[in-house]
């Protein structure tokens, strides 16, 4: 392969050298297999075992010093703050809060504590392939392991995704469409019936990603296109074989929609509904329907020490000041998926020298007409309401205006979306321009036009309806009269979300993606169950889109892959099968007691909870 091969680099550079050598230090992992996953490191992690306890034994005990010390020091402190102006006072907690957080990060991670997140509402099912949703997916990762997962290295953006080895121990790749894994030999089973400690094996893998287990299985699809056939060749080897090379494969193995390694034995009677069996960093330990759900650290982890919280536990609080009281009060201190745009101001005053992340979300949305609807059958007719509405004052509305960006084909993902407020080309369709508009539909031979239904939702919650009526004022404004239908969540995800309901528009996010070939595909594959778009199978006629979808994602090199997904969000752009929306920013906090933290924006980020642990200990 030449030095540009996609997944030659995957193995080198995209593969995170931390997997690597935690591999090396916990399974053995020889020279070869370095060679083939983190080639070119040159850290030295070949100390013994027994030495590094000793060196994380006496990295705690310093930090139990330090924290003594610093305690002694915040009580002299204590009186003379209580005479000093508020300002003041929180500007020397905030560097109080630093010195102690780099002071923690130098004597290295302490064990303990509890991690305690909010989630908006109760799960249906702990299997989210049973039960549809992806509340299930949020605990599975907890629990359920996988052979690669997102990496989270030290300064990576959130919304960065990497793959990195995890439940695997090393990958080779024969060619550019075979896999050959093998799985940690100390991966085990939490030591209950019906597996009661049994090692994770290759079998377990190759089970997981049967096809009776996931059949209609929408969010499966990202893989089952290219995917010939998984087999456990032993114990802890298990082979997948493509059907065609699949660029992001290696990073769709760790997708927070599973597959996850799931035992056998769990389905039996569908035991899988009402518990979880854990190989991964945490156990289930209690659950309160519609009150929270408690983990506690798995002692036997493959990847030990870590999770270095002793528990975690997942709240259900749908109300947004309950939950800035939470975090104000210490009840919370971390986030899972993104603190509420209306409460953000009050926990940056109310908590300072907290950790905090503003990244655009990358769930999909946007503006989806009936393309199979006269007038909106004309290209011209979508091109004039994408340059009829006006993004900004939508972020505007969110309070995000400074910090959200522009949707295209795909959500501002890193690499691969370019921003149409800086690409010319790019720009032409998605520029607020209501003379334009009014140029396109007289181009079309359209001389207004009359009330058509704009399906909207309250699942959103109250920003999204007030961006609704934004919409509608726009297309007013052009002369493309809407009225507005607010449906109830049940019902939305029934009919819109799906793009289910013809003879309308919908108004809708979509799907939260980790990969542009997985972006593009929901929404714009003529027959995905995730795309809105009502009609959409009458996109089969447009055969430069498929050429393109195929090319990009069998494309070896990196640079020609990136030049294939410009001209696919160009070319979706003249078409506007879907008007694309905006991404207003993810904010994410740790309280000033969390030391290791590293966001990581989806619904499955269990690897950011392992990395955490607590400076006040």
């Amino acid at each position: 392969m030449s030095s540009s091969n996609y997944w030659s680099r995957m193995r080198t550079r995209r593969l995170s050298r931390r997997a690597v050598l935690r591999s090396a230090a916990t399974a053995g992992v020889g020279a070869a297999g370095l060679a083939l996953v983190g080639c070119g490191d040159d850290d030295d992690d070949s100390q013994p075992a027994a030495a590094q306890q000793d060196q994380q034994q006496q990295q705690m005990q310093q930090g139990d010093q330090q924290q003594q010390d610093q305690a002694a020091a915040h009580a002299a402190d204590q009186a003379e703050q209580q005479d000093q102006p508020a300002a003041q006072q929180q500007d020397q907690q905030q560097d109080q809060a630093a010195v102690a957080q780099a002071q923690q990060q130098q004597a290295g991670p302490a064990m303990g504590g509890e991690l305690r997140i909010s989630d908006t509402s109760d799960l249906a099912s702990f299997d989210g392939f049973l039960t549809f949703g992806y509340k299930a997916f949020l605990h599975g990762h907890n629990c359920y392991p996988m052979l690669t997962q997102f990496s989270n290295e030290s300064g990576q953006s959130s919304i960065d995704f990497q793959p990195e080895l995890w439940l695997a121990d090393s990958v080779e790749q024969p060619d550019d469409a075979t896999y050959l894994f093998v799985i940690k030999d100390n991966a085990v089973w939490e030591d209950r019936s019906p597996v009661d400690g049994r090692n994770v094996t290759a079998e377990d893998v190759a089970f997981s990603f049967a096809g009776d287990r996931y059949a209609g299985y929408p969010n499966r699809g990202a893989i089952l296109p290219s995917l010939g056939g998984v087999e456990a060749t032993d114990d802890r080897t298990v082979r997948f074989d493509l059907t065609a090379p699949l660029a992001p494969f290696l990073l769709y193995l760790g997708h927070h929609a599973g597959p996850y390694v799931m035992p056998p034995e769990l389905l039996e009677d569908e035991m899988s509904r009402q518990t979880m069996i854990s190989a991964g960093p945490f156990l289930l330990d209690e659950y309160e329907p519609g009150s929270r759900v408690v983990y506690k650290r798995n002692p036997n982890y493959f990847d030990a020490p870590k999770p270095y919280a002793d528990s975690l536990v997942i709240n259900f609080i749908g109300d947004n000041s309950a939950i800035a009281a939470a975090y104000l009060s210490g009840e919370l201190n971390t986030s899972w998926f993104g603190v509420a745009p209306p409460i953000v101001e009050e926990l940056e005053n109310g908590i300072p020298g907290s950790t905090w992340e503003f990244e655009p979300s990358l769930v999909i949305g946007g503006v989806f007409p009936d393309i199979g609807m006269e007038p909106f059958t004309d290209p011209r007719v979508r091109q004039a309401m994408s340059s009829a509405i006006d993004r900004d004052s939508i972020l505007a509305v969110g309070g995000a205006l400074e910090t959200g960006k522009w949707s295209t084909a795909l959500p501002p993902m890193p690499g691969w979306w370019v921003d149409p407020k800086e690409d010319a080309a790019l720009g032409e369709y998605y520029n607020y321009d209501p003379e334009r508009a009014m140029q396109l539909l007289d181009a079309a031979g359209i001389d207004g036009i009359d009330a058509v239904p704009l399906h909207t939702t309250t699942a959103y919650g109250p920003i999204f309806a007030e961006q609704s009526q934004v919409v509608q004022a726009n297309l007013l404004d052009v002369g493309i009269e809407v009225e507005l239908v607010v449906n109830e969540p049940t019902v939305h995800y029934s009919t819109i979300f799906n793009g289910s309901t013809t003879g309308v528009i919908g108004h809708t996010l979509s799907v939260a993606s980790i990969e542009p070939d997985e972006a593009l595909r929901n929404v714009f594959i003529p027959d995905s169950p995730r795309s809105p778009i009502p009609n959409g199978e009458l996109m089969a006629s447009d055969a430069r889109m498929s050429e393109l979808l195929n090319m990009q994602r069998t494309e070896s090199d990196v640079e020609a892959r990136k030049k294939q997904i410009y001209d696919l969000q160009l070319h979706i752009a003249e078409q506007m099968y879907s008007v694309p929306w905006v991404n207003a920013a993810i904010s994410q906090i740790a309280r000033p007691e969390l030391s290791g933290v590293q966001f990581i924006q989806t619904f499955a980020p269990s690897p950011s909870l392992e990395d955490m642990w607590f400076n006040n200990l």
